[in-house]
Order: structure tokens, then C-alpha cells, then sequence
């Protein structure tokens, strides 16, 4: 051969190596999970450095998290857990809600390059493209088909209960990519005693749960009904010496990483400062889900979203947990088809329980309790006894009064004792949450189901080459991702800019503490986020619990512009205070006739909000509802005085 024929010879072998690198990379599932992310989410392509998905609320809590963390750390060089200028002058303690450290810390580098926004959505993008390969993992070690593994991925990573909190800026709750993977670490360490994987168990454990302490309890619950069902440890030989070690080692990992960060809300809960304000069972019982939840279409789709929400009205970010009519299909295949053992035994058992968790505190269909008639003696004594035992018994004690109805009683479920009797399970108020691991089982049966059919199918000469077997997964995933589609997303996204309100503040105002009123208006997470352009303290915030001393002010900032409330805020070294008159509705002839003759006030600014919130499709259709407002975002008031707002800056004055 020549040196020309030589040359061209090793060119063409590199070029093949490169090609079938470059195939590799195009077919790898991380690959595949990212681009399927970006399609499934459109169009937060788009807007990657300006804007984040859904109406304000929870996500711009968490983004102002995501610029706190990078700010104190890395900017000040302080302690990120707590705030000295939100809910001035008491400053905040940031583990009194969601900390997300498993989301947040990973994404740091990213917050200091490029941005809190850019950061808050390459996380929200992890945790899609995680749940698929975790999923696919998991599935891929049971079934041994990558297929399969591809098609449980699909079905988890865009799973409406993922794609719901998307929209309702729920950042920890997308945490579940570690639900799949410590499911495969769990089952590998049962499976094989290797010390290993009982870390690895360990780490996808306190990663869970550092994303949210609702998985926490998930997770942990999950871990021990898969260990107890998979593995049996009661049969005689089981706790071998391998085997109780792999045990001590995950709790070990999980306790060193779980607990430093839980301990200083421990602290503060045993100084009060979680006490939620009296609750009572109908408040909590709303948030269980309904049966029809898991079979309802999803109401965010594209066609027919919103004539599901027309027919069958859904606290559309918490109760959309539909699991799929191909997936449901598949899965019901894996029960049928794969032989019975304890993988399966297993998964039933956690679908089953979680399912019943999912159903919260009483049972409901839909939206509203079931009622069950009984004669009225009958019914005032189970109300008695429901008395007692919300009341008197329960070591979180609720009040029952608003679920009494004469002649009818409603239908307890399991998770009712949770809830009352659980040391913090007062804390989880959303029991449909409990739904994602049936949504994981679902996945996990539905690779199963399509594996066992391909390899029976094969079997009888019913599937012919290895091409025609991709085309079918092909076709399955196709119509899983149809079935799931959001595009474009239902709840559209919020642009991230200063208001010229906030301009004003930080280029005009004097200094002084600023608040805002009414105080339901600051009660979200948009607020916040908004206090890091004017760079002023606020006398108010956001979180799952408020401070304990500003709780007990309640009552006196509520008067405000009364003498006393203004007293309170010259004590708090409050100097201006924004009133969103739009927020008052009927009510702002009045209040704003008492802020004109108050000698304390002296108006400085009127200014309009600019809007921030584009591309809905979904959320004119939602009807309000008394007990759970529009998208639990919209807190008694008008859209628009949720979305624009007219503002009236007074300086408090001696």
C-alpha cells in the first residue's frame, strides 16, 4: 500500500472513531433527557438570563434564595441562613422555610458567572434531565433493557406532578431526580451487600431530603417499606453482618448531611417559631387528593386543558397527578405479565401505601370530601369522637369544627393519624405531594410491563429485529411525551426586572426601613425578591413561617394608618411605606381618605407596576376558590391587582 493509501486509510478509521464518538454522545440518555427537557419546558429556552416559569409567587422566593446564598458567601462572606434585612429588625432565619440546599449550593459557580436567573433555571433544567436518568438507571438495572429504561425515564422526568410545580416556582419539590436513584442504590445494597452502595443509598437520601423536608419524610418512608418488603430482614439469616453494616453506613451518611441542616430548625421550633396560627381540619383536609387526580387528564394540555378546567376544577399546582394512559397501560402489563418476587412486591407495596397517603385526611373523589349519610345520633357520635381525637388525643391537635355537617360524616383516611399524631407532620399540609412515589412506581412498572412484553413477544417470534423493537419504544415514548405536553407552558413565565418603585427607592428615598400594605400584598415571594434593587431593609418577607415577633405584631400593623401602628413602625425605624391600592378593591375610597388625613403620612410617589407576566393559557380559565385561591397564588384579590398594581409611596413622618 502506498503512503497516500496509508494516510487515507488512517483518516478514514479516525473519522469512523470520531463518527461513532459523536453517535455515542447523540444517543447517550443524558443527552436525550436534556434535549427532551428543553422541548418539554419551551419556552424556557428562550429566556434562560430574564425570565422564569409561572405567574410570580414561590419562584421568586427561591430565586432571591438562589442570590442570597451567592451574595452572603461569596460576595460578604457571612452565614446564608439568616437575613438581617428581611423582616426587619428582627431579621430572618432561613431555615423557617425550605432551605433547597441541593438545589442552590450546586448551582453557585452559576450564580456568581452568570446570575441568580440563569442559575435558578439550570437547576429547574437538572432536576428534569436527573429524574429521567435516574429513572432510567433504576429501570435498566431490573429490566436489563435500555428501552425500557428510556421510556420510565420519559414517564417521571415529565410527569404532570413535575411539570404542575414547575409553574408554581415549587424549586424544592423538583428534587425528585434522587427519589429513582436512591431506589437503585437502595435495591443494589439489599441486593448485593456491598458497603457502596449503602452510601450511595445515604447521599440520594440526604440529597432528597436537602431539597425539601416533604421528601424527608418521603424518602425516608420509602427506604423502609422497600427494605422491609424487598428483603424481608425478620426471616431468620438476613441481618448478617454485611447486611447491618450497609444499614449503619446509609444512616451514618444520611445523618451527617441531614442533620447539621435540620438542627437550627429543630432549634427554632422548639422556641416556638413554627407554631403555625390555629388550623383547622377542613383547611388541612383540602389539600388531600382526590382518586380522580391520578386517572383526570392533565388540565395543562395544550388541546384539552381547559375543558378539563372547566369540568373538573383542580387546585391545578398541587393536584395534577395524572399518571398517563400509556404509562397506566404499561404498568398494569408489569403486574400482569413480570412473575411475581420481591422487586415487584415491593414497588406494589409502595405505590399502594403512598397512594392512600396521597389521599390526605379524609377521603375525597375530587375537589370536595365524600359525606357519607347516617341517622343523627349516629353522626353527632362519630363527631364526638372526632372531637376528642383532633382535639384532646392528637399531639399536633386541629380543630374539627368546620367538617362537622348534620347527618353526614366524612370518611377518614390513614393519613388523618399521620398527621396528628407524627412529631412535624403538622408541617406537611399538602398530602397529595405523597403522590409522586405513585407516580415513580408507575414509571418503574411500566418499564417492567414493556420489557417483559418485548422479551415474551420475541420469544414467539411476535418481534422481528433489534430495529423494529426501537421503533416501538420510539412509538411509546412519542405518545407518553404527547400525553404530558405542556407547550407551550400553560402557565407561561414572569420576566425579572426592577419596578420603577424599586428605582425610586434606591436612587431617591432617604434611608429607612420600607413596608408594604396591604400586608397580604408582601406575602409573596416577588416582594422579596424585589427588596436586593432598592437595597433597603423591609419590615416585612416571606416564607413558610414567619418570625414569632412579628406574628405577635400582626394585630397592630394591621391597623394601619392608626397611631398606634405608625408608632410601631417608627419603633422599627420604618421610614416608607408602598400601598398597592388595587389590592384594596372596594375598600380603597376609604383607606385612602384615612392616609390623606393621617398627619403622620406625606405622600412622596405614585407609581404604576410594569407588567412582568406573559404567555398564559391556563390561568383565566381557574376558578377562584374560598379555601384554595388561583394557582394559591392570588390571595382573595383580582388577577389584576395581582398582575399590575397602582402604588402610593407615604414617608412616615414624626
Amino acid at each position: 500500500m502506498t503512503e497516500r493509501g496509508m494516510q487515507t486509510e488512517m483518516l478514514s478509521a479516525e473519522h469512523g472513531s470520531l463518527c461513532h464518538r459523536g453517535w455515542l454522545v447523540l444517543t447517550h440518555p443524558l443527552f436525550i433527557f436534556t434535549i427532551l427537557s428543553l422541548i418539554m419546558t419551551y419556552p424556557l429556552v428562550l429566556h434562560l438570563s430574564t425570565a422564569i416559569m409561572g405567574p410570580p409567587g414561590d419562584n421568586f422566593e427561591y430565586l432571591y434564595k438562589v442570590y442570597w446564598f451567592e451574595h452572603a458567601l461569596l460576595e460578604e462572606g457571612t452565614s446564608p441562613f439568616f437575613i438581617p434585612q428581611v423582616f426587619y429588625p428582627f431579621g430572618y432565619h432561613v431555615a423557617l422555610s425550605e432551605t433547597t440546599l441541593s438545589n442552590i449550593l450546586p448551582v453557585l459557580p452559576v450564580t456568581a458567572l452568570l446570575g441568580e436567573v440563569v442559575a435558578y433555571n439550570i437547576a429547574v433544567l437538572i432536576s428534569f434531565v436527573l429524574s429521567g436518568y435516574g429513572m432510567y438507571l433504576l429501570v435498566r438495572d431490573l429490566t436489563g433493557s435500555k428501552g425500557a429504561g428510556m421510556l420510565s425515564g420519559a414517564i417521571f422526568a415529565f410527569t404532570p406532578y413535575r411539570m404542575a410545580h414547575l409553574g408554581a416556582g415549587h424549586l424544592p419539590l423538583m428534587g425528585t431526580q434522587w427519589l429513582p436513584l436512591l431506589l437503585w442504590a437502595t435495591e443494589r445494597w439489599v441486593r448485593d451487600c456491598r458497603r457502596s452502595d449503602a452510601v450511595w443509598a445515604g447521599l440520594f437520601y440526604a440529597l432528597g431530603a436537602l431539597s425539601s423536608w416533604y421528601y424527608a419524610y418521603m424518602y425516608g418512608l420509602v427506604v423502609a417499606i422497600y427494605v422491609l418488603v424487598r428483603a424481608k430482614p425478620w426471616q431468620r439469616g438476613w441481618l448478617n453482618r454485611r447486611r447491618f453494616l450497609g444499614g449503619a453506613i446509609f444512616l451514618v451518611v444520611a445523618g451527617l448531611l441531614v442533620v447539621p441542616a435540620a438542627w437550627p430548625l429543630l432549634q427554632l421550633s422548639a422556641q416556638g417559631e413554627t407554631a403555625h396560627a390555629s388550623l383547622s381540619l377542613n383547611y388541612v383536609d383540602q389539600w388531600s387528593a382526590g382518586l380522580l387526580d391520578f386517572v383526570l387528564p392533565s388540565a395543562m394540555h395544550p388541546f384539552w386543558g381547559s375543558s378539563i378546567m372547566a369540568r373538573w376544577p383542580q387546585n391545578v399546582h398541587e393536584n395534577l397527578l395524572y399518571w398517563g394512559l400509556v404509562p397506566l397501560l404499561l404498568a398494569v402489563m408489569g403486574w400482569r405479565l413480570e412473575e411475581s418476587g420481591p422487586v415487584k412486591r415491593a414497588y406494589l407495596w409502595l405505590g399502594g401505601v403512598f397512594l392512600v397517603l396521597a389521599l390526605g385526611t379524609t377521603l375525597h373523589l375530587g375537589p370536595d370530601p365524600v359525606y357519607i349519610a347516617l341517622p343523627g345520633a349516629l353522626a353527632d357520635l362519630f363527631h364526638k369522637g372526632m372531637y376528642v381525637l383532633t382535639g384532646k388525643l392528637a399531639l399536633n391537635k386541629v380543630s374539627y369544627y368546620a367538617m362537622v355537617r348534620p347527618g353526614a360524616v366524612p370518611v377518614p383516611m390513614p393519613g388523618l393519624l399521620v398527621y396528628l399524631f407524627l412529631p412535624f407532620a403538622n408541617s406537611m399540609r399538602v398530602w397529595a405531594r405523597f403522590g409522586l412515589v405513585t407516580s415513580c412506581v408507575v414509571a418503574v412498572m411500566a418499564g417492567m410491563g414493556i420489557s417483559r412484553w418485548m422479551g415474551l413477544s420475541a420469544q414467539r417470534g411476535g418481534i422481528g429485529s433489534k430495529s423494529r423493537r426501537s421503533y416501538i419504544y420510539l412509538l411509546a415514548i412519542s405518545l407518553i411525551l404527547f400525553d404530558f405536553a405542556v407547550l407551550p407552558y400553560a402557565f407561561g413565565y414572569s420576566t425579572v426586572k426592577p419596578q420603577p418603585v424599586d428605582r425610586w427607592l434606591s436612587e431617591e428615598a432617604e434611608d429607612g426601613a420600607v413596608i408594604q400594605y396591604p400586608l397580604d400584598r408582601s406575602w409573596y415571594g416577588e416582594q422579596l425578591y424585589r427588596s436586593i434593587t432598592h437595597g433597603k431593609a423591609i419590615a416585612y418577607g416571606y416564607g413558610t413561617f414567619l418570625p414569632k415577633a412579628f406574628r405577635e405584631a400582626d394585630d397592630v400593623l394591621r391597623g394601619f394608618p392608626d397611631a398606634d401602628s405608625l408608632d410601631l413602625l417608627r419603633s422599627w425605624d420604618v421610614r416608607y411605606a408602598q400601598v398597592g391600592s388595587a389590592w384594596y378593591g372596594d375598600g380603597w375610597p376609604e383607606m385612602k381618605r384615612q392616609l390623606d388625613d393621617s398627619s403622620g403620612l406625606r405622600l412622596v410617589l405614585t407609581t404604576d407596576d410594569e407588567p412582568v407576566y406573559y404567555g398564559d393559557r391556563l390561568l383565566r380559565d381557574v376558578p377562584p376558590s374560598p379555601l384554595v385561591p388561583t394557582t394559591e397564588l392570588i390571595a382573595g384579590c383580582t388577577q389584576k391587582a395581582y398582575l399590575v398594581d397602582r402604588l402610593f409611596v407615604y414617608e412616615i413622618v414624626e
